[in-house]
């Protein structure tokens, strides 16, 4: 007959605890990593880019056209043209209320028309997705962003 061999509480449930140690401590090494890659990434300057690089399109009377300024400032296409042939801009108090305007006056088939924000090179990138935004977010459909050319000096 085999004796049978008693073993007390404390030898009965016994968790190796370094490799849990080992554990919580990688885990809190990634996410101070990570946290510090979300800090970083608002820190990246964007810029727009330059006009020329991209082909130049012929004007378009069923274009509706918005300007941003390097300012972030927001004006609309007032149909003339300076001396150097710029389109003059005329200013926006809010582009929300302009818009709806814009859709009432030409009516709801304005909205598959095209949408062109002429940027300034400078303007911040958060502002022309802002108006970007505001554009989307008002039913338009086609909207595209278009850098100004350099003013030349």
């Amino acid at each position: 007959m085999r004796a049978r061999h008693r073993t007390t509480e404390a030898e009965e449930a016994e968790v190796p605890l370094s490799p849990l140690i080992d554990c919580v401590f990688l885990l809190l090494i990634f996410f101070l990593v990570t946290s510090m890659f979300k800090r970083k990434e608002h820190l990246i300057p964007i810029l727009l880019p330059d006009s020329t690089s991209a082909l130049a399109q012929e004007p378009n009377e069923q274009h509706l056209v918005i300007g941003l300024d390097a300012n972030g400032r927001v004006s609309k296409d007032s149909g003339k043209v300076n001396r150097d042939g710029a389109t003059v801009y005329a200013p926006i108090d809010d582009l929300a209320t302009y818009l709806n305007q814009v859709m009432q006056e030409r009516g709801p088939g304005v909205l598959e028309q095209p949408l062109r924000i002429d940027c300034d090179r400078e303007v911040p990138f958060q502002v022309a997705i802002t108006t970007l935004d505001v554009c989307k977010l008002q039913g338009f459909t086609n909207v595209g962003i278009k850098t100004r050319k350099p003013k030349a000096r």
